[in-house]
């Protein structure tokens, strides 16, 4: 498996192309049934305390837009988390940007729903009055061994209709922000900041608004078995279950850790999720005397695992560094303080002016991966990637796993869901 999918119009991705990220059945052709049609109220017969239309697993913000878009659609959506509020993981712990989309392969799911999710998520924040700031982004080239990758980003951008990248010279760039220092650069005017909190708020009350949609936070899904008439049984913490005949696993960090609780809906052996790997990012902040050096968001040239030490700003003006990376093995937050020396010689690159004794940690997020540190590409199913794993690998009608969703999720929220009502009408 390649680590990309490739098409040849960077335009369009079918679903054909997005479901062929995961693994397809062996031993013949992967099985591309649809999911029936269901009518609410229609299940009779069946040993459940509750029926719903839909169950999405997971409240985070792709968890919330896919059942916004299912209720809008007109059916009874069923959303459960485990915490105690929404998007309390990957969702809350990020760097709250609306990304352009110039960072990734053409054809690939993640340039697709980006460029398409971006222009989806400002006209519903201009709709709904959400809080978002089009303030932009310069991407900087330290010296002038990286300008061909400087270069090699504007035609990336352009092969993902991304049309408003601009190469800066060094005089540019500090014109632009006075404290940026860099041999050139590049300026991405449409890279803009929202507020996730109040994003996913937002869909949530246009979830419940509606009567249909109901949102079960501090449950968590133990057990999902087979029921009758090609439904799941959902099975929870707290006694409920559930029978409906689509699920969406949006759990994020725990998207495959539910696959185990999957008993007899599919075999799992023969259909696995792709690998998985936790890449922790820490944040930093500026200690309390010190002013924002910049205005507009500040990026490196992308690292290995992710986009590098960048400086952000939220749309209350609170900046922050980061995030680093650092491979764990499990879902642990813990900050470990001694990282903050190495953000000094990666801040410096672009702000040479950074006064040492500036930072302090201010917290930690998590990305799931689905490729290692090494970048593997050997390995059955990694990809840098999103996957959606649908009955056209595993079988089962009626049910989409999502994994992957690291950045750009956040930017894709809208996109993504739309794909996934589609798929499940």
């Amino acid at each position: 498996m390649t680590p990309y999918m490739r098409v040849h119009d960077a335009q369009r991705v079918s679903r054909d192309v997005l479901t062929s990220r995961a693994r397809a059945l062996p031993h013949g052709r992967a099985r591309t049934a649809r999911a029936t049609t269901f009518r609410p109220g229609a299940l009779r017969g069946f040993d459940a305390d509750e029926r719903y239309d839909a169950v999405v697993v997971g409240a985070g913000v792709i968890g919330l837009a896919c059942a916004r878009a299912l209720s809008l659609r007109g059916m009874r959506v069923c959303v459960i988390d485990k915490a105690e509020s929404i998007g309390a993981e990957t969702s809350s712990k990020n760097s709250e940007v609306l990304h352009a989309g110039m960072h990734y392969v053409p054809g690939s799911a993640k340039a697709k729903f980006c460029v398409e999710g971006r222009r989806k998520i400002v006209k519903y924040c201009e709709k709904k009055d959400v809080k978002w700031e089009n303030i932009g982004k310069l991407i900087v080239a330290r010296d002038e061994s990286q300008m061909d990758a400087l270069e090699a980003m504007i035609t990336r951008a352009q092969m993902n209709d991304v049309d408003d990248l601009a190469l800066l010279t060094s005089e540019q760039l500090t014109a632009y922000e006075k404290n940026v220092r860099g041999y050139a650069g590049v300026l991405s005017p449409s890279t803009s900041i929202v507020d996730v909190q109040e994003l996913m708020e937002s869909f949530r009350r246009d979830c419940v608004r509606d009567g249909r949609t109901t949102v079960a936070l501090g449950d968590e899904v133990v057990e999902i078995t087979r029921g009758l008439s090609k439904t799941f049984q959902v099975k929870t913490k707290s006694r409920r279950v559930i029978s409906t005949p689509r699920l969406v696993n949006a759990a994020g960090l725990y998207a495959h850790r539910l696959c185990d609780r999957l008993l007899d809906v599919y075999d799992i052996s023969v259909t696995p999720p792709p690998p998985l790997y936790f890449a922790r990012g820490m944040y930093c902040e500026l200690k309390k005397g010190y002013s924002a050096p910049f205005q507009r968001l500040v990026y490196p040239l992308p690292r290995e695992g992710g986009l590098g030490v960048h400086f952000t700003r939220d749309v209350y003006d609170k900046c922050k560094f980061g995030p680093d990376i650092e491979w764990i093995d499990d879902i642990d937050y813990t900050m470990n303080p001694a990282r903050v020396r190495s953000f000094y010689e990666a801040i410096r690159e672009y702000w040479p002016g950074l006064q040492d004794g500036a930072l302090r940690p201010a917290f930690t997020g998590i990305r799931p991966k689905l490729i290692n540190e090494a970048g593997d590409t050997d390995e059955p199913g990694a990809t840098t990637d999103f996957v959606f794993q649908t009955e056209s690998q595993h079988g089962a009608v009626g049910l989409v796993h999502l994994f992957g969703f690291e950045s750009p999720g956040l930017t894709s929220s809208l996109a993504v869901a739309e794909y996934v009502a589609d798929f499940l009408e």
